[in-house]
């Protein structure tokens, strides 16, 4: 069993996006490094270095006299990373759908029942998740799964604070239901087809939701 070792840089960062996801800091929120540094009991330079990860990551951005701030979603940014999402999420299930086995699909049909009956947003956030990770491990290519955690999780403090993607949409079960039955029937194709249309479909309600905040 191989354990994998972060670095104070890496687990700083983690926390810092734990506190982006949850809102205890919000768009436009300086990141000031004296006070992190404090909190966390750590010097500036892992901070520095986390910094810089989540800039990275899209979840930050640094300006010269201004330090770094938390990042700001904007409609341009939904409609560079929708699509992207769409495309990347379509072929990880294309391909996984082809090396899908029994179990997968049997806990993929559980976590669909859970989120269907979950009322509270961290539980239906988190089977989400789960539902769609289950369904696009087995593509056998790990970039590709790393690539679209970071796509998704530069959007993930929106879903997770205005749960407009879960809670208020119903039809997205609707279409969980369409991929699951999709894989069920082994059907890479018509899986890939409702995969994109799902992930179109998000952009869609939250780009409706940063025109109206």
């Amino acid at each position: 069993m191989s354990t994998v070792i972060l670095s104070t840089a890496d687990m700083l960062a983690r926390e810092l996006k734990i506190l982006i996801n949850t809102g205890a800091l919000r768009d436009g929120d300086r990141l000031v490094e004296r006070d992190l540094a404090s909190q966390f009991s750590v010097s500036r330079i892992p901070l520095r270095e986390a910094i810089q990860k989540l800039e990275r990551e899209g979840l930050v951005d640094v300006y010269r006299n201004r330090g770094a701030v938390v990042r700001t979603l904007t409609a341009s940014d939904v409609d560079e990373i929708y699509p992207l999402r769409a495309l990347l999420e379509g072929d990880a299930i294309f391909h996984s759908v082809q090396n899908m086995d029994a179990e997968t699909l049997t806990r993929a049909e559980l976590v669909h029942k859970l989120l269907g009956s979950a009322t509270e947003s961290t539980l239906q956030g988190q089977y989400n998740r789960e539902f769609h990770e289950l369904l696009y491990r087995r593509c056998k290519n790990q970039r590709l799964l790393k690539m679209i955690t970071e796509l998704r999780e530069q959007v993930e403090r929106y879903e997770h604070l205005q749960h407009r993607l879960l809670s208020e949409t119903a039809k997205f079960q609707d279409e969980h239901a369409l991929i699951l039955k999709a894989c069920l029937e082994d059907d890479p194709a018509a899986a890939r087809d409702r995969t994109v249309e799902h992930i179109l479909s998000a952009g869609q309600v939250l780009k409706s939701y940063i025109a109206n905040r």
